[in-house]
């Protein structure tokens, strides 16, 4: 009995009106006394007659009736029998107790019942640009550059009538130097090339060390054609052992700057001016139809090769080219400052052409 009706204190205690509530809480929840009553009932019906359960409900009504329970006054509750379907008190606000996470999950809408928001289409995706033509897109160390005019030669072009973007993948890879004797293999099979496409058209032909290696034939006119044969480091003893490389063309002009390696080796000014000599009269033998267009050694700002001693040679380089009726131009005026020396602008490292030298020479080139 003390077990029965101290669960039944509690429920009551739990469904008191909200006014009580507020007075005097409930020391446990409806939540946790509603278990506590059914396994009391339970009990009660197995241990107990029908007579002992009717006893027991009396004293559950009369003690209801009574207002023993100092709450304060609440609604009539009726027990149900043991193992009917006992439906909860209704609850106040107020006393609303939490929900379980299963019953929070089962309220959740079904994903399908959910509605996505509508997402503007994406923008289809832009074509790539083309790089701009500039310096950073050309060969600009010697293996490059030698790799990118192999490249273009084994597809049976020369290197200045395509653009290097084409071959870029070979050329900016490339990082062993080629030997000497490679660079004059590059130059005989460029120059076969050039005597078995030429047809008809006009060509001049360049022929020097480093300054005409790096000449940009690109931007030279593209009304005729031009053959480069420029090796870095070469003197005019090496030039003279490979003119016969381009003897089956058909050249309109042949453009020489060549002396200033000589010079920086050690050779004497006797010695290159006898080498250009040879020169010109291989060439004017080679081809006799041709123009040669023989240019002054340029000046430098090197110690080692002074203003005065280029001017010397250059002073006997435009007699010689008198001789033999050759064209003499004579940059030096045009190249040098006050003091004789290359101008800043127009060198890298005080030897070889900055952009605005070759621009300055390929005047020169164009007009003669």
């Amino acid at each position: 009995m003390d077990i029965w009706l101290w669960a039944t204190q509690l429920l009551l205690g739990a469904v008191a009106a909200p006014g009580a509530m507020r007075r005097h809480p409930p020391a446990v929840s409806t939540m946790a006394v509603m278990p506590i009553v059914a396994e009391a009932s339970l009990a009660e019906d197995q241990g107990a007659g029908d007579q002992g359960a009717e006893d027991q409900g009396a004293e559950d009504q009369g003690v209801l009736d009574q207002g023993v329970l100092d709450q304060g006054a609440v609604a009539p509750i009726t027990v149900a029998p043991a193992g009917s379907a006992m439906s909860p008190p209704a609850l106040s606000s107020a006393a609303q107790p939490p929900m379980s996470m299963t019953a929070v999950v089962n309220r959740w809408p079904r994903p399908e019942a959910v509605s996505s928001p509508v997402r503007p289409p994406l923008p289809p995706p832009r074509p790539p640009s083309m790089p701009p033509a500039s310096s950073e897109l050309k060969p600009v160390t010697g293996p490059q550059l030698y790799q990118f005019r192999l490249a273009a030669l084994q597809t049976g072009q020369l290197y200045n009538q395509v653009a290097p973007q084409q071959y870029r993948d070979q050329w900016q890879r490339v990082a062993d130097s080629p030997t000497h004797d490679q660079w004059q293999a590059l130059l005989a099979r460029e120059a076969e090339t050039m005597a078995r496409t030429q047809g008809g058209r006009s060509l001049t032909v360049v022929v020097g060390d480093s300054l005409g290696l790096w000449l940009p034939l690109d931007e030279l006119p593209p009304s005729q054609l031009w053959l480069n044969q420029s090796i870095s480091g070469e003197t005019t003893t090496h030039m003279l052992r490979r003119l016969h490389y381009f003897a089956a063309t058909q050249p309109r002009a042949i453009h020489i700057l060549a002396g200033i390696n000589d010079l920086k080796q050690g050779a004497t000014e006797a010695q290159v001016v006898d080498h250009l000599d040879q020169i010109i009269a291989r060439l004017q033998q080679q081809h006799p139809q041709a123009r040669l267009v023989v240019y002054s050694i340029l000046p430098t700002r090197l110690q080692e090769l002074p203003s005065d001693r280029i001017q010397r040679v250059n002073r006997q380089i435009a007699a010689l080219t008198a001789d033999r009726a050759a064209t003499f131009v004579d940059l030096h005026p045009a190249f040098s400052d006050d003091q004789g020396q290359l101008r800043p602008e127009l060198t890298t490292d005080g030897l070889h052409l900055s952009p605005q030298g070759y621009t300055l020479w390929r005047a020169a080139l164009v007009s003669h």
